[in-house]
C-alpha cells in the first residue's frame, strides 16, 4: 500500500532519516514509536505529503484514500457537531452511530463545535474519519483526549474494522492491545517488529544483545590480529604474514554500537515553603453562555497534596484548574491564594503560548529575562537541549520536544504549587518515567489533571472526580479512589434491586492485606473469632459464589463480544434505530459486566483472608 524506500531527512542541526525503509502492508496496525524528535510526526506529514523528504521516495498506491488525524486541531468544517462530522455522501444515521460510541447524545447534535472542549473537539474531527472509512487511518497521539469509556469504544471499533492503521502513539497499553507491528525510529532508521508493544521490547532487547556479542566477538578477533600485527610488524621473516593480516584488518566491516541518547533526568528546584492553606475557592459559579459548569462549589487544597482531578471529557476538570490558577475569571465566588504560595501554570496546550520563532534559549530568557545566560544554558541541558540544539527555533520542534522546552521554563524560577493539565501528553514513555519521579520527589504541593492511569497512580496522594458540576472528594491515591468507587456502585446497585430501602452505611475502608496482625486485629486469631468448621464452611460458600460469578463474567464477555461483531456489520449501518436498540442493549450489558468484576473482586478478596484466617486456626 505504501512503500518508504531509502529516505533521508535532515535539518540544520538534527539528522531524522538516512537511508530508511519500511513497507505499510494492508491489514495491518502499526503503532510508530521513537524518542521525543525522532522524525515521527514528519514521517506521516511526509506520507500525506506536506514535508517532502530529501532524498529517496514514498510510492503510495494509486486511488488510496488516507485518512490522517493530527495531534492538534486548527478548525473544523461546519458549525454543529453533526454538521462536521457528515457529509452528504455519508447517511445521518452512521454519523449518529459514530457520535453515540464517541461519548455524545442526541442532544448534543446541533451544539456549536467552537463551545467543546479540546477533548471533545478531537471527538468529531475521530468521527468524520471515521465515517470517511479510508484506506488507511492514520492517527498521531488519538487517546491523549480521550476518557478510558470512549478509549474503550475506539479500541473495539479499530479491532473490528479493516482499515489498515498507522499510529503515533506513548500509550504502550494502548498499542499492547491494538498493534499487530511496531515501526521504531532508531538511529535514523525505521526498525520494524511483529507483534504488539510488549513484544517489541521482548525483540528489540534481543536484537541488542546479539548485537552487542557480534560486537565483542569482531573486536576481540581485531584485536588478536592487531597484537599480531605490533608484535611482528618490523619483523622480515614475518613481514607476508604481517601484510596478510593488515589487509584482513581491511576488509572487516565493523559492527558499531550505537548508542541510545540519554534519558531524560531532572529534579524540580527547592522552593520555598507555603502555608497550610494553599488556594480555597468558595461559592464558586461558573457558566459558559447558557451552559453552566459550576454552581456554588467549594475547594480547598492543603499544602504537601497532590491532587489529582478526574472525570468525563467535558466534566469541567481544565475549567476547575484555570479558577485555581487565576487564568479563567468565575461570575460569582471567591479564590483566596494561601501565605506565601508560588504558583507555576502547566495549560493542556501550554506549548501553544510558546512564540514559535523564538530560539529554546530565548523562550527560557523571556520568563527569567535577568538570569545568567550559562544558568539558562544548563537548564536547557537538563531536558536534552545541548548545543547548537539550543538555538533551534521552537516552530522545527515535535510535539514532545514543545512540552520540554514548557517545563523547562517551569524550573527556572522555582514555585511551590504546580497545576499542571495533561503534562505527559506528547512525552514518550521514559520521558514520562522521569517527569514521574521528579514529581513524586517534589516537596510542594500539585494539583494536575491526567487520563494516564500509570501516571496517576504514582503521583496522586488524593482525588477528586468532577461529575455534572458536582465534586466529590477521596483523601486517598489512585488505588483507593478506584477501590472506593467500585464499592459505592455496588452500593448503588444493591439499593436499586432491593426492595426495601439501603440500611446506612458504614464508612468503610480499604481491605486489608491478609497478613497475622490484621487477622487478629479482626478478631479472627487463635484465641478469638470463628471456629475452624465455621471458617470452612464460609471459604466453601465464597469459593462457590466465585465460580459462580466467574461463569456470569465469562458469559457476559461473550455475548458482549458476539455484539461487538454484529454492531460492526456494514448491513446494520442501513437500520439506524435497530443499531441505537443493540447499542443500547450492549452498554446494558457493560455496566453489569463493571458490577460482577467489582462484586468478584470484593469476593475473591474475603475468600483470600477466610483462607488465611482458616491457616492460622489450624497451626
Amino acid at each position: 500500500m505504501i512503500h518508504i524506500e531509502s529516505i533521508v531527512k535532515h535539518y540544520p542541526t538534527k539528522i531524522l532519516f538516512q537511508d530508511a525503509s519500511a513497507h505499510l502492508r494492508p491489514g495491518t496496525r502499526v503503532g510508530l514509536v521513537g524518542p521525543n524528535g525522532a522524525g515521527k510526526t514528519t514521517l506521516l506529514r511526509m506520507i500525506i505529503g506536506d514535508q517532502e523528504p530529501d532524498a529517496g521516495r514514498i510510492r503510495i498506491r494509486p486511488h488510496l484514500r488516507i485518512g490522517y488525524l493530527p495531534q492538534e486541531l486548527d478548525t473544523l468544517p461546519g458549525r454543529s457537531i453533526l454538521e462536521a462530522t457528515h457529509r452528504h455522501e455519508y447517511p445521518e444515521y452512521e454519523a449518529k452511530r459514530i457520535l453515540t460510541g464517541l461519548g455524545f447524545q442526541e442532544r448534543d447534535w446541533d451544539r456549536d463545535v467552537n463551545s467543546l472542549s479540546g477533548g471533545f473537539r478531537m471527538r468529531v474531527a475521530l468521527a468524520h474519519l471515521l465515517l470517511s472509512s479510508p484506506d488507511v487511518l492514520m492517527m498521531d497521539e488519538p487517546t491523549n483526549h480521550l476518557d478510558a469509556s470512549t478509549q474503550t469504544w475506539l479500541e473495539k471499533f479499530l479491532l473490528a474494522s479493516t482499515t489498515t492503521l498507522l499510529i503515533i502513539s506513548h500509550d504502550t497499553a494502548f498499542l499492547d492491545r491494538i498493534a499487530t507491528h511496531i515501526w521504531e525510529l532508531r538511529h535514523h532508521r525505521i526498525d520494524e517488529y511483529r507483534g504488539n508493544y510488549s513484544r517489541f521490547r521482548t525483540l528489540r532487547a534481543e536484537r541488542d544483545a546479539q548485537e552487542a556479542a557480534a560486537a565483542a566477538r569482531q573486536a576481540k578477533e581485531v584485536a588478536r590480529v592487531q597484537a599480531f600485527v605490533d608484535r611482528f610488524r618490523y619483523k622480515a621473516t614475518k613481514a607476508k604474514q604481517v601484510q596478510s593480516r593488515l589487509k584482513q584488518l581491511e576488509k572487516i566491516k565493523r559492527i558499531e554500537q550505537q548508542r541510545d541518547a540519554k534519558r531524560l533526568r531532572f529534579k524540580f528546584p527547592e522552593p520555598r515553603p507555603s502555608g497550610k492553606r494553599v488556594i480555597e475557592l468558595q461559592n464558586i459559579h461558573k457558566r459558559y453562555g447558557s451552559t453552566v459548569v459550576y454552581r456554588g462549589i467549594d475547594f480547598l487544597v492543603e499544602r504537601g497534596q497532590r491532587v489529582a482531578l478526574v472525570g468525563e471529557n467535558g466534566a469541567g476538570k481544565s475549567t476547575l484548574l484555570k479558577i485555581l490558577a487565576g487564568v479563567l475569571e468565575f461570575e460569582e465566588g471567591s479564590r483566596t491564594i494561601g501565605h506565601k504560595v508560588t504558583i507555576h501554570y502547566f495549560a493542556q496546550h501550554q506549548a501553544d503560548v510558546l512564540n514559535p520563532e523564538h530560539t529554546i534559549l530565548d523562550s527560557l530568557e523571556e520568563v527569567a529575562p535577568q538570569a545568567d545566560r550559562n544558568f539558562l544554558r544548563s537548564i536547557a541541558g537538563v531536558f536534552l537541549f545541548s548545543g547548537p540544539d539550543q538555538l533551534k527555533p521552537i516552530k522545527a520542534l515535535s510535539g514532545g520536544e514543545r512540552n520540554r522546552v514548557a517545563l523547562a521554563r517551569m524550573l527556572v524560577e522555582p514555585a511551590n504549587t504546580l497545576l499542571l493539565d495533561e503534562p505527559t501528553n506528547h512525552l514518550d514513555p521514559a520521558s514520562v518515567d522521569i517527569l514521574t519521579d521528579a514529581l513524586t520527589d517534589f516537596p510542594g504541593t500539585i494539583v494536575f489533571i491526567s487520563h494516564d492511569p500509570t501516571f496517576l497512580a504514582r503521583v496522586a496522594t488524593r482525588v477528586v472526580e468532577i461529575d455534572n458540576g458536582q465534586i466529590r472528594d477521596y483523601i486517598g491515591d489512585y488505588e483507593y479512589y478506584l477501590w472506593k468507587r467500585a464499592k459505592e456502585l455496588e452500593a448503588q446497585t444493591e439499593e436499586v434491586s432491593s426492595a426495601k430501602p439501603a440500611a446506612p452505611r458504614a464508612r468503610t475502608q480499604p481491605p486489608p492485606s491478609p497478613t497475622r496482625a490484621s487477622v487478629q486485629s479482626n478478631g479472627a486469631s487463635n484465641s478469638g473469632g470463628p471456629c475452624r468448621r465455621d471458617l470452612r464452611k464460609r471459604v466453601t460458600r465464597l469459593e462457590k459464589q466465585v465460580a459462580k460469578v466467574e461463569t456470569e463474567i465469562e458469559q457476559l464477555e461473550h455475548r458482549i463480544k458476539a455484539r461487538d461483531r454484529e454492531l460492526a456489520s456494514p448491513e446494520l449501518y442501513q437500520d439506524y434505530p435497530r443499531w441505537q436498540t443493540l447499542h443500547l442493549e450492549r452498554e446494558t450489558w457493560a455496566r453489569e459486566l463493571d458490577r460482577l468484576t467489582h462484586h468478584w473482586t470484593s469476593l475473591s478478596t474475603e475468600l483470600e483472608t477466610s483462607k488465611f484466617q482458616l491457616t492460622q486456626k489450624s497451626q
